[in-house]
């Protein structure tokens, strides 16, 4: 008998529990390994986490009478490599995480657990077209999705029908009708990387364009940085970063060494991957949430086994990815809120995280944007250890948009009550007889922002959190209210809770009002939506842009996902319809992520042959963000910006952590609060720090819970004074939890 005893870390409660297996059917279990055991008789996939000698065991345990059950199966072998694994642990410590739900966070989903061992095919639905041929009484919409489908041959998967538009409730009236059918099938689970593999073989590798000779400076900058080093690739839009990339990525690979490509948002994997696909062909991998279970454990495995030097591309997660021999990380868009996990635990920026992995592993970090945070800016040399490379011109010389500033105010005392001022009318009017498109930001999906009743004013608000529900509608014109933090959603009364009135009023302006204005206002002007409702499923962003860059709309309305990192050539005016609503948040940072988004925005126009044009629609035409805007000097905000936050001893320059509290009760869990407030309070005090609460959190209530926090700010370069392990959370009586984010981006 083998005489080593294993301990297997299984998916169990929280963060996991260990349980003790023996390798009876000699597999040759080692730490690291990936296996099946049985837990109460279900089989379930484990890591191994420990080995232990059977004669070294205490003697109270008699593990030689004990007759323990066998590992069922070898999934994996060396799954959790040594230096990845002390990698993740040094983070985990830093993050105030348990080793166990660090590495929870960074294997991919469904790989531990049971969900991953029945990976036979799904049952999903089948919609496909009847014997029914007749369009009589069926609706113009119910029209398009015939003809969608047998452009498609016939039919299509349903979950691909919502993904292109076509809702839940036109699809149902549509086999009502007797035009369409609806049965379950199969649904295959073929590799996904295999898939795009095959289909890329097809197709010409392209060559590897001209360096400008700027690009070519970036390019030397990067390849004369000492191993571990970052390099901030600061280039306004149109200028080739992408390129760049590319190059590099060509250097690293003919070494020998992977590439990681990070972006913010999944909607820009797609156009990265295509880029990357078309320059090294099939060894380029996707890596996000909207890659399925089995997919991303295939990019697991292979980032783990190969050999040949690939491309792997993802959103933060990716930065997991235990490749071996990493010789490139880039952080596309590296300004981006999205690349910090605000919640759950651990709270992470993966830029940080990049720069952290590159100093232990020796490769080099490129972070690329327009518009370089203030973190990033603060840190360049010869003020700090990061290297930067300029790119200050377009692609062949080609001019940045010009911004035209509408002040709203005057169209207001003209007696111009629309969403659109007469300028901006004129523009997009022209837009269909000079061939160019149009992008027209909306800070909101749905329809408007809120409902309120004429009569007594009063607001619907979710009955689980503390905002206003936001009012949403069908292409068929059906209306729901929604809450966009917590996903309830419900009918619309027809008179009003609080008074009884019927009298109820949708304000402010979302993307579908905007979208329905512009249908009655331009005629003859096609148009798209672009935001998180329209792009669901898989390669829902991919298939609309593809839609919007082959013509079939003149304007693509959309919300923040429009400014980042899209390449339009046709897109020759950029609109801000509501600029306000951004302009006065709440929010430390607002200022410089709202300049950051509309410069974002900017960018987007005029990257083909035409030049671009920016409108921009406010109340506020003084407002410091629009005239940075209109000088277009980033740099010049930043050091205004600079001297603020550094005369307020705000972020960065301090060190701040938040401790979030949640619970059902109100009152438990602001005792809780200021009972971890006192444990605290006399630590931070001795090293320097200040605390700030507790108080109830922005948005006090959200899914039933009640949220509270506690804000500790110190020494810009000291450690957070917070007790390591389980010590704050020992106490916590059942129904609060208590998560902490080092570095919050959000107060």
């Amino acid at each position: 008998m083998n005489p080593f005893v294993f301990d297997v870390w299984l998916h169990v409660g929280r963060e996991g529990r260990c349980f003790s297996y023996q390798d009876g059917n000699n597999l040759d279990i080692d730490l690291g390994d990936v296996v099946t055991v049985r837990l109460k008789g279900k089989l379930m996939q484990g890591l191994v986490v420990k080995r232990k000698t059977r004669s070294k065991m205490n003697s109270k345990e008699n593990f030689h009478k004990i007759s323990l059950n066998n590992v069922e199966s070898l999934v994996q072998k060396a799954a959790i490599k040594k230096e990845w694994r002390e990698w993740l642990d040094e983070i985990a410590h830093e993050l105030y995480v348990s080793d166990f739900q660090m590495l929870k966070t960074a294997l991919p989903s469904g790989w531990l657990g049971r969900s991953q061992l029945s990976n036979r095919p799904k049952k999903l639905w089948w919609v496909k077209l009847s014997s029914n041929n007749s369009d009589r009484n069926i609706s113009t919409r119910q029209i398009e999705l015939k003809k969608h489908l047998l452009l498609s041959g016939g039919g299509k998967w349903q979950k691909d029908l919502e993904a292109e538009g076509f809702s839940f409730a036109l699809i149902r009236n549509f086999v009502s009708t007797g035009c369409g059918e609806r049965e379950k099938r199969l649904f295959p689970l073929e590799p996904f990387n295999v898939q795009k593999s095959n289909n890329q073989k097809m197709s010409k590798i392209e060559d590897a364009q001209s360096l400008t000779l700027e690009q070519k400076l970036a390019k030397e900058k990067y390849e004369s940085l000492q191993a571990g080093s970052a390099l901030l690739l600061w280039g306004v839009t149109g200028s080739g970063k992408t390129e760049v990339y590319l190059q590099i990525a060509a250097h690293e690979l003919a070494a020998s060494r992977h590439c990681l490509i990070l972006t913010p948002e999944i909607g820009l994997v797609p156009q990265l991957v295509d880029r990357f696909r078309k320059r090294f062909g099939s060894n380029v991998f996707e890596y996000h949430s909207n890659c399925s279970i089995k997919e991303k454990i295939d990019t697991w495995k292979r980032s783990l086994e190969t050999t040949v030097p690939s491309v792997f591309i993802g959103t933060r997660s990716a930065i997991f990815l235990p490749l071996s021999n990493l010789g490139l990380i880039i952080l596309d868009e590296e300004h981006d809120r999205s690349y910090k996990q605000e919640s759950p635990m651990p709270c992470y920026h993966a830029r940080e995280l990049a720069i952290h992995r590159a100093k232990k592993t020796g490769a080099k970090v490129i972070l690329g944007t327009a518009t370089p945070s203030l973190h990033v800016w603060k840190n360049i040399k010869p003020k700090g250890n990061i290297v930067v490379a300029k790119l200050n011109r377009r692609i062949l010389n080609r001019q940045l948009p010009m911004v035209n500033v509408v002040d709203m105010r005057e169209e207001l005392a003209i007696g111009n009550r629309s969403l659109i001022s007469r300028y901006l009318k004129k523009q997009l009017l022209n837009l269909k007889e000079s061939g160019n498109q149009a992008i027209i930001l909306v800070p909101r999906r749905g329809y408007s922002s809120f409902l309120s009743c004429r009569s007594c004013g009063e607001v619907v608000q979710c009955p689980h959190c503390d905002v206003s529900l936001t009012v949403h509608r069908s292409k068929e014109g059906n209306q729901w209210l929604r809450c966009h933090w917590c996903d309830f959603r419900s009918k619309i009364n027809e008179k009003c809770g609080q008074c009884g009135s019927n009298a109820f009023k949708p304000f402010g302006t979302g993307t579908q009002r905007v979208m329905d204005y512009l249908e009655r206002e331009l005629e003859g002007i096609s148009l798209l939506r672009f935001d998180r409702d329209t792009t669901r499923g898989r390669d829902g962003h991919r298939l609309l842009l593809e839609k919007f860059a082959d013509g079939d709309a003149d304007i693509l309305v959309g919300t923040q996902m429009l400014s980042k990192g899209i390449d339009l050539p046709k897109v020759t005016l950029a609109v801000v319809l509501a600029a306000d609503g951004l302009l006065h948040r709440p929010d430390l940072m607002a200022t410089e992520e709202t300049l950051q988004l509309f410069m974002q925005l900017a960018g987007r126009a005029g990257r083909g042959e035409r030049p671009g044009k920016v409108v921009v629609q406010t109340y506020c035409p003084d407002h410091p963000v629009i005239l940075h805007l209109i000088d277009g000097r980033y740099e010049e905000f930043l050091k205004k910006e600079e001297k603020t936050r550094k005369e307020a001893a705000m972020v960065p320059y301090t060190r701040a952590c938040l401790l979030r509290f949640s619970g059902k009760s109100s009152e438990l869990t602001s005792n809780v609060a200021f009972k971890v407030c006192f444990k605290i309070k006399n630590i931070c005090s001795q090293r320097g720090w200040q605390l700030v609460g507790p108080a109830p959190s922005l948005v006090e209530r959200v899914a039933g819970k009640s949220r509270w926090q506690i804000l500790l700010y110190g020494p810009e370069s000291s450690s957070i004074p917070l007790p390591y392990g389980s010590e704050l959370w020992k106490d916590l009586p059942k129904g609060v939890s208590l998560s902490i984010d080092p570095d919050p981006l959000q107060l």
